[in-house]
């Protein structure tokens, strides 16, 4: 009886246990071929075996259960998946949460799916066989998840967090415990205003259907304002660093008078006698000549400013900044283009190499050059490996989607606009970025095409 139970397929109304197990780790299967995982190889084989037997014992335990104990068990066969998610992929406790719920509506919707083509061609041969049941189930099920699959992976980001927040993690919820209430509601509860009397698998099947529609666009409009709220972002920061270009121009031009005024300060030298005020008088001639040496000349004006400002900052941070730019190659680049491009190249560069405790390592190259039809931008600074979450067998390149490089910061989805705008002024003159790490270096690599 109880292994009839659960692979029953003469069941007109109801899922086989087994055929309700493999659903449900399929949709979780789903996922984990489409978000980021923790592991691979034979312990990732070995964890899908471990869940596809968890959610078939689970289920033959649910089906010696009398019915008081359905919902119970419904409720411990989502604890179940999302177990089997937060597991086997790199995601937080709310993203987590939300997949969950999208695997859990799928899987329903495809035991519905089945038990309604099963019973139609019952209906239509009156023949009900074990091979007919799982024939048709395979068939379901594989071209459900096979075109789910496809669908979603474009739904969800596959390199990053989601960061859902709790207001997100509850409307997901309420739309999927809502769908699951109403199209179950006839099979547990006969007499109420939602209760189907008649057609109650396609009642089922069209209100499953319609929630696991419902959650696709939820994240699909997520998605845009996500990459709307990214765009303003990183036009913000063009914004930024042409407006630190500009007060940058406003101040080289206050340094430059002032070392004019040299003469003024040897002046003041012979005539002090005072050895404090000499002092002070030395003090502010190394200042001005440390700011005279940090003055840029590459043969392009916007490009020596942004470097003095920036080789000033690396000396107030004890870094190390060597350039070797031919700035005549910009001539065709953009003057916002220009700041957007060095500018965050070079703040990336500071932001990292300034956290390492030894002097001697806080190091950033900056190379720009010209070869065949491209220009070639070139920044790499040291780097500590556990700022990039490196292993020892993955030193070579740490390339993410669309050639970004991981990040240890917590919210990866803001991090990173620095590189992205990089990456869009790269791709609006026809070339590329490349990220990569390798020997303790952090490399950024832009290839941009000549403008005649």
């Amino acid at each position: 009886m109880m292994i009839s139970n659960f692979i029953n397929p003469f069941s007109l109304q109801e899922t086989p246990r087994l055929f309700t197990a493999i659903a449900e780790w399929l949709a979780v299967f789903v996922y984990f071929n489409i978000y980021k995982r923790r592991t691979h190889g034979k312990l990732f084989i070995l964890q899908c075996v471990l869940a596809f037997l968890l959610f078939a014992g689970f289920q033959f335990v649910a089906g010696i259960l009398p019915l008081r104990f359905w919902i119970p068990c419904m409720i411990m066969a989502v604890a179940l998946m999302y177990t089997a998610l937060y597991a086997v992929l790199d995601i937080k406790p709310k993203d987590c949460g939300v997949l969950t719920t999208h695997a859990f509506v799928l899987a329903e919707f495809a035991a519905s799916l089945y038990v309604q083509l099963y019973s139609w061609s019952v209906y239509i041969s009156d023949y009900r066989s074990v091979v007919a049941a799982f024939l048709t189930m395979f068939v379901v099920y594989a071209l459900t998840y096979n075109i789910y699959y496809k669908v979603e992976r474009d739904n969800i980001p596959h390199d990053r967090n989601l960061n859902i927040n709790t207001k997100e993690l509850l409307s997901v919820l309420a739309t999927g415990v809502g769908a699951f209430l109403m199209s179950n509601l006839s099979f547990v509860v006969k007499k109420t205003p939602f209760s189907a009397t008649e057609n109650m698998l396609y009642v089922r099947t069209l209100v499953d259907f319609g929630g696991m529609l419902m959650l696709m666009t939820q994240m699909g409009r997520r998605n845009e304002m996500v990459a709307k709220n990214e765009n303003d972002a990183i036009n913000q920061l063009f914004s930024r660093q042409y407006e630190q270009y500009k007060l940058a121009v406003d101040n080289s031009e206050a340094l430059r008078k002032e070392m004019h005024d040299m003469k003024h300060y040897v002046l003041a030298l012979k005539n002090e006698g005072d050895p404090e005020k000499r002092a002070e008088v030395l003090a502010d001639m190394e200042q001005a000549i440390a700011i005279q040496e940090s003055f840029m000349n590459t043969g392009n004006q916007v490009l020596d400013v942004i470097l003095t400002t920036k080789s000033l900052q690396c000396q107030k941070k004890n870094i190390t900044l060597n350039a070797m730019v031919d700035g005549d190659v910009l001539s065709g680049i953009h003057v916002k283009d220009i700041c957007s491009l060095f500018g965050n190249l070079i703040d990336n560069a500071i932001e990292a190499t300034q956290m390492l405790e030894n002097p001697e390592e806080r190091l950033i190259t900056l190379s720009v050059r010209s070869r065949n039809q491209f220009i070639i931008v070139e920044c790499e600074n040291c780097s500590d490996p556990s700022s990039v979450r490196l292993k020892k067998s993955q030193t070579r390149r740490i390339f993410k989607s669309a050639n970004l490089p991981a990040t240890t910061k917590r919210d990866n989805v803001k991090h990173g606009y620095g590189l992205k705008s990089i990456a869009q002024v790269a791709e609006k003159y026809g070339g590329a970025m490349n990220c990569s790490y390798e020997d303790g270096w952090f490399k950024v690599k832009v290839l941009l095409s000549h403008k005649e």
